[in-house]
């Protein structure tokens, strides 16, 4: 399902852009990955790369597989003064452009109800990861405060322009902490943690 880069760069710059900063602190401080590699999957504008980038010394991929998003990455990316520290890459979470075992960090907020099949995705994850590398994947706002400050912001927004929000924004499918520990499991990957909670849905992974 495409997805429109002026669109997805509005919402992140926007009501969306508190997220971002708080995900990557939870990031880091979960997992103490303060340099190396890492891939932001379905990175987008890449708020999330960016968020990174500021605070940690990653070496940062923004993949997406679209060529329109990774151009406006780009934008974002040149504007926020880090050329160098965040590249641009187009590719597929199903066929990730990096050998095995290459990979410190892999991250995403809010790609995987675009993937086209969760249990190939999580295994080409867990297959550039090195040993004792990490993933955290999912989708959500951080923390149950920051949600319901944007949703009512949201609301606000929207009511006057007669729109439903969460209509609006809603993904193209729901994925639940069912569909991905069936996934997990297909992909053969042991060492992982589903976490359903106030700061979203997240999976884990330590590659060991």
């Amino acid at each position: 399902m495409k997805t429109d880069p002026e669109r997805m760069d509005f919402i992140s710059k926007g009501t969306f852009a508190p997220i971002y900063p708080l995900i990557a602190k939870q990031i880091i401080e979960k997992f103490c990955v303060n340099e190396g590699v890492c891939i932001d999957v379905g990175a987008g504008p890449a708020p999330l790369s960016i968020a990174l980038a500021k605070i940690t010394d990653l070496n940062i991929y923004a993949l997406d597989i679209s060529d329109d998003m990774c151009r406006k990455a780009q934008e974002n990316i040149y504007t926020e003064g880090l050329y160098g520290r965040i590249i641009p890459l187009q590719g597929d979470v199903q066929n990730i452009p990096f050998k095995d075992n290459l990979v410190d960090l892999v991250v995403s907020r809010g790609s995987i109800p675009f993937w086209q099949d969760l249990s190939s995705s999580f295994k080409e994850i867990n297959r550039v990861l090195k040993p004792e590398g990490v993933g955290y994947v999912g989708g959500g706002f951080g923390s149950s405060k920051m949600k319901q400050k944007i949703e009512k912001t949201m609301t606000k927004e929207f009511k006057s322009k007669e729109i439903d929000f969460k209509e609006r924004y809603n993904p193209p499918k729901k994925i639940s902490p069912k569909d991905l520990e069936k996934a997990i499991h297909k992909a053969n990957i042991n060492n992982y943690e589903v976490i359903n909670d106030d700061s979203g849905l997240w999976v884990t992974i330590r590659k060991v």
